[in-house]
């Protein structure tokens, strides 16, 4: 996985200035941002993942696993946003979260 997959936050800001950051991300994550739609911002929070493979099985055109066996964002649009939420809800430990353009939670439910 390239390394800045991980935490981009800065470099997002400034290509979707109209994506705000939420202040609950963990600290080591893979994040993208959708160019549209609800679903805007796609957080794998690493240390959480387990490497179930459920993501990529639901939604392998966004996620993927790293060789230690990781998921992380590819590509954000990859898939329609539907297949996002399955593949988050998949998740055996909730290790994907997905947000709304304004930073609210739209998965896991708070």
């Amino acid at each position: 996985m390239p390394t800045q997959d991980l935490n981009p936050a800065d470099e997002l800001a400034k290509t979707f200035p109209d994506v705000v950051i939420p202040l609950d991300l963990p600290e080591d994550i893979s994040q993208r941002i959708r160019k549209g739609g609800k679903i805007r911002r796609i957080v794998v929070d690493r240390p959480g993942c387990i490497g179930a493979r459920s993501c990529v099985v639901v939604a392998p055109g966004v996620f993927q696993m790293d060789e230690e066996n990781l998921a992380y964002v590819t590509d954000p649009d990859a898939e329609e946003e539907d297949s996002i939420v399955l593949a988050a809800q998949s998740c055996p430990v909730l290790a994907i979260h997905l947000y709304e353009a304004d930073g609210k939670k739209i998965f896991p439910e708070v």
